[in-house]
């Protein structure tokens, strides 16, 4: 009996062994194997939402408490952007992600909101939201529409500049500056790393303070 018993206790340790070892591994692999064997892909993209109102009768107020004002969080269309002069109308999105960028125009979460009195820089393909901004010129206007205010601005200047470029977009100016940009040239499908940047000066709309 000792001779059935033994070789069987250390057969048994033997692969209580292994499996310990190879657990991780069978884990991945079954892992895998449902991902493959469900009904449907696993979620992978962000939720957009929206916090946009068309603005009530303070919008053209002169200042606006920042206590009042929700601060966008990523993903949310908190204003529309237009310019009547070349067709431009899209929502615009806190962050510029590819998700975003697939819906409408983004905002670089390093930048500020209007009315805040510094950099508010927007991004957008160059092929879909942002390809009117290939017929922008100096004087056109601007509006940035939000739930609390309408903002206005006039562009300065058009460049075409490298996108890596230092000298594009200051965001620390202390004064209150739209800077769009996109790829350029316009007629490019694939990546480039070329900017067309549009620099914009406020006009018009309330101060956060």
């Amino acid at each position: 009996m000792a001779y059935v018993i033994v070789p069987l206790f250390f057969t048994m340790i033997g692969y209580g062994v292994v499996y310990v070892a190879a657990s991780p591994f069978i884990n991945i692999v079954t892992t895998a194997g449902s991902m493959f064997m469900t009904e449907s892909l696993p979620e992978f993209s962000e939720e957009l939402g929206s916090i946009f109102s068309e603005p009530d009768k303070d919008a053209e107020a002169e200042e606006i408490p920042l206590a009042d004002v929700t601060w966008p969080k990523f993903g949310e269309h908190y204003a529309n952007v237009t310019c009547e002069q070349i067709g431009l109308d899209v929502p615009l999105y806190y962050g510029d992600s590819m998700e975003i960028m697939r819906v409408g125009a983004g905002q670089y979460q390093g930048s500020f909101i209007p009315g805040y009195g510094k950099t508010i820089l927007l991004s957008g393909h160059n092929t879909t939201y942002f390809s009117p901004l290939q017929k922008i010129a100096v004087g056109d206007e601007v509006t940035i529409k939000t739930s609390y205010g309408i903002y206005r601005y006039q562009v300065r200047e058009t460049k075409v500049l490298n996108e890596s470029d230092p000298q594009a977009v200051d965001l620390l100016q202390k004064k209150e500056e739209l800077v769009m940009y996109t790829c350029y040239p316009f007629d490019m499908l694939s990546s480039t790393d070329q900017r067309f940047f549009v620099y914009a000066d406020k006009v018009s709309g309330p101060v956060l303070k």
